[in-house]
């Protein structure tokens, strides 16, 4: 079975992966670049060795090395699709939202501020995802999570019965949850996510940001979803 470390920074995680294959999921803040690299010299990883980085969503505490550490592996980049235009660069990434009353007040926020903590360099990505493909030599499957982004995305480890939710599942304080609402764009959509993985009979979980959650992981979101959305 691969290693998986995790690597926390303050608030957020990534995820290195040694097996047959090494490779990153997400790539932490920009602050963040000298904890992975202590965590991959301390597992004797070079990041020439890194042969993928997958990207869940496009968040600054997710793709915040991942320039960097593309030109310096020449890793494969893996992202959904309609996430693309925010990590290559090509659009600014969306601040606040309508969900919540934090969510408005940040959305009017003058944009220097708010960019001031958001901003990366783009970084291009090999391989677009819709949700539905494998990557077969990394024995993963992709499942599609929209609602935080609109293409967040899931790395599933069948075999293993565990899973890279990226922000779709949080796990403050041991406690899961729903992804950071201020930063989210569709409720229904959350919901939806999180039902696909209450019912795909995951032991573990690997979140953006908290500890990892499990064993039963899939039957703790289900609880969660009961309490939060009902049925």
């Amino acid at each position: 079975m691969d290693e998986i470390t995790r690597i926390a920074s303050l608030i957020e995680n990534c995820y290195l992966v040694k097996g047959d294959h090494c490779y990153l999921v997400d790539t932490s803040n920009p602050k963040a670049r000298k904890r992975i690299d202590k965590a991959l010299a301390e597992r004797g990883v070079k990041p020439q060795d890194l042969t993928h980085i997958l990207i869940t969503h496009y968040h600054v505490d997710h793709t915040g090395n991942l320039a960097d550490l593309k030109r310096e592996s020449g890793a494969a980049v893996v992202a959904g699709a309609a996430d693309i235009p925010y990590i290559e660069g090509e659009k600014p990434p969306e601040i606040g939202s309508d969900l919540n009353r934090i969510g408005r007040l940040l959305g009017k926020l003058p944009r220097s501020i708010t960019m001031s903590y958001q901003k990366c360099d783009g970084a291009p990505v090999d391989t677009p995802l819709e949700g539905g493909e494998t990557i077969a030599e990394l024995g993963l499957e992709v499942m599609a999570l929209p609602g935080h982004t609109p293409g967040g995305m899931c790395f599933l480890d069948r075999a293993n019965r565990r899973a890279f939710v990226g922000d779709m599942v949080s796990n403050y304080f041991g406690r899961v949850g729903t992804p950071t609402i201020c930063a989210s764009y569709s409720l229904e959509y959350i919901e939806a996510s999180m039902r696909k993985l209450a019912e795909s009979g995951l032991e573990y979980m690997y979140p953006g940001h908290g500890r990892i959650i499990g064993p039963g992981a899939s039957e703790l979101v289900a609880a969660y979803v009961r309490k939060r959305f009902g049925r």
